[in-house]
């Protein structure tokens, strides 16, 4: 019979509260209103501070003061909203729901770093004066703005709109603490689609440029270096595979190797065709360094789970190897040597990746080495399309940052290789990156070596105990791409003491990932270490089969007074129960409303895919208009 469970109050699993609503909408109006008198000032010819401070910029680093500036505004924001990500979500992880918005101090850093970049765009636009690039977007009469200013504002926008739009998403749905949430994919999307802007904004910036002369920027880098390292933090879609870099996936593992494939072969050729030989290498550099100072910065912090990450390093090597092997000069061999790279990168980088997970990376990773040629030969095709994209921008960014009008036909056939990149990415992840239920499986769960004392179980005979299940029928784990135990949101912050479980690779509270091993009987398998089944952890049994099947055998949860939905009440598996797998992810968010139809979900889902899709392409038609040569009625102030 279940036990009855004493827990701690939880959360709302609602909005926020109005207050909250008005703080942060106090906080957003302050910056709003001051970059909105900035920009009224700049457009009526009367100096402020921050265009001298523009002025002396641009003097330092010897570009524009419509990029000097506001890309130093950007890449500090970003910074903030990066580092802010890196505490938040292990947070959540190992915590729960917050009581509030402005709860939680990593907030804070994220919604001033999202503030930062989304305004970083329009300071570029506010203080757009001639010279300007041969392209622009007219706003009004005499007001025309740079393209990657364009892009930088958009992705911004999309990013700060994703705050209102969830706060509204869980009014209507339910609470939604998945990194992949559509309403958070909107803020992360648009944190890391900003950087876009940045070397379309610095090739811009070389068509109006005098020389070098003696600013200081361009004396110790040169613009090129200064370019090709703008290219390198376009890899910082990276960050959307967090959940991955924290042991606790909620898609497919196939979508690693298709993200990762994509964008390795997509920035490293891409660099190490603008600055040649070491190109890759400076982007594997520049990744490390970021991972590094995120890693050290977070670790100061008391009992905050780290994220591991991956390492590149095969990545880069292999495309410097096939570099030095075709020698791909302007447009001699660049294709060949961007696809060969793409395929090397997407198969035998990826592989490289994989030996490093042993090493490195947190449960469930390794994958299953029987699962390796399905997920080699996806990220294969991913690298294809990451090598498409890579002669894309390069092309694009040596025409845009030509200061005569292109011609070069070898150049200008490169148009429709982004497209090309981004149909391949996109179809990838529509046919691998969607978890299903796919069959029902049933298995006996039964616990041994249960520890039944303790503190931290308010008088519960069950505290920890080792989760043994045994398949009924075929054994569905043995070629499984993984299949272990996790336990989260254990809540260190109500009554942590010495006796609550620790991950045993983290040596943090709040969250267990712990390995199921075969035990030696057929289809049977026992956690390696001892999980909670008490107060407000929740705990599976995680199965994932090729190509997305994700399933669960959900152990324990808390009852939620908060969830009104019947997901909400409490679970637990009794010894010698005999349980059904579900689909993992009606567990993983529980606090969804069960009162909302499903075509509801559903919508809201495509309306931020169909956003994203119009917003990649709209970024593509920033980059091909600035890569032609001809002048347009439009470009007219």
């Amino acid at each position: 019979m279940p036990l009855p469970l004493v827990t701690p109050a939880t959360p709302p699993a609602g909005g926020a509260a109005f207050h909250e609503i008005l703080i942060a909408a106090g906080i957003a109006g302050v910056v709003i209103l001051f970059f909105g008198w900035v920009t009224l000032m700049e457009r009526t010819n009367r100096p402020t501070f921050v265009g001298r401070l523009a002025d002396w910029a641009a003097k330092i680093s010897g570009l524009p003061r419509w990029v000097a500036l506001p890309i130093v505004l950007g890449l500090v924001s970003i910074a903030s909203a990066a580092w802010g990500v890196w505490w938040d979500v292990p947070i959540h992880m190992q915590r729960g729901r917050d009581s509030g918005p402005l709860a939680n101090p990593s907030h804070y850093p994220i919604f001033l770093g999202i503030l930062g970049f989304c305004h970083a765009g329009i300071l570029s636009m506010a203080l757009a004066r001639d010279p300007l690039p041969r392209h622009t977007i007219r706003l009004a009469p005499g007001w025309r703005t740079p393209l990657g200013a364009v892009i930088i504002t958009g992705a911004g926008f999309i990013a700060l709109v994703g705050f209102p739009a969830d706060d509204m998403w869980h009014r209507f749905f339910g609470q939604d603490v998945t990194e992949w949430g559509p309403t958070h994919t909107m803020m992360i999307g648009g944190a890391v689609t900003f950087v876009l802007g940045v070397p379309l904004l610095l090739a811009e910036a070389a068509q109006v440029s005098t020389g070098p002369g003696r600013a200081l920027l361009a004396r110790l880098f040169g613009h090129r270096v200064v370019t090709g390292l703008a290219i390198a933090i376009c890899g910082i879609p990276f960050a959307f595979l967090m959940e991955f870099d924290l042991g606790v996936p909620q898609f497919p593992a196939v979508t690693e190797f298709i993200i990762f494939g994509f964008l390795a072969a997509w920035i490293c050729t891409s660099v190490r065709l603008w600055l040649g030989p070491g190109g890759a290498l400076l982007v594997a550099g520049g990744y490390l360094f970021i991972h590094a100072a995120l890693w050290v910065s977070i670790a100061v912090l008391p009992d905050v789970l780290l994220a591991r990450f991956l390492l590149l390093v095969p990545s880069a090597l292999i495309v410097e190897a096939v570099g030095l092997a075709l020698r791909p000069n302007k447009n001699k061999r660049a294709i060949p040597f961007a696809l060969v790279s793409g395929a090397l990168v997407g198969s035998l980088g990826m592989y490289g990746e994989w030996l490093w997970s042993k090493v490195f990376m947190p449960l469930p990773q390794p994958f299953n080495a029987d699962a390796l040629p399905f997920l080699l030969g996806v990220s294969t095709v991913a690298g294809l399309g990451g090598g498409f994209m890579g002669l894309w921008m390069r092309s694009r960014i040596t025409l845009a940052g030509s200061a005569d009008a292109p011609s070069d036909p070898k150049q200008l056939r490169y148009r429709g290789f982004g497209l090309v990149g981004l149909v391949v990415f996109v179809g990838l992840m529509g046919a691998f990156g969607v978890p299903h239920e796919g069959d029902t499986y049933a298995g006996t769960i039964t616990y041994s070596d249960v520890s039944t004392g303790g503190t931290q179980c308010d008088g519960v005979h069950r505290c920890l105990a080792r989760v043994t299940v045994t398949f009924q029928g075929e054994d569905m784990a043995k070629d499984a791409i993984w299949f272990y135990a996790l336990a989260w949101q254990g809540n260190p912050k109500h009554g942590a003491g010495s006796d609550v479980p620790t991950d045993p690779t983290a040596h943090v509270p709040g969250i267990v990932r712990t390995a199921l091993e075969p035990t030696g009987k057929p289809g049977q398998y026992a956690t390696k270490d001892p999980v909670p089944v008490y107060g407000t952890w929740k705990t599976l049994l995680r199965l994932h089969r090729a190509p997305s099947q994700m399933v669960s055998f959900p152990i324990y949860a808390p009852d939620d007074p908060a969830i009104k939905a019947a997901t909400g009440r409490q679970v637990l598996v009794d010894n010698g129960a005999t349980v059904k797998t579900e689909l993992e992810s009606k567990f993983l968010q529980r606090e969804k409303k069960d009162n909302i139809p499903a075509w509801a979900f559903t919508l809201g889902y495509l309306l931020v895919l169909a956003t994203w899709i119009a917003m990649f392409l709209f970024y593509g038609w920033c980059y091909n208009r600035a890569a032609t040569g001809r002048r347009t009625a439009t470009d007219e102030g």
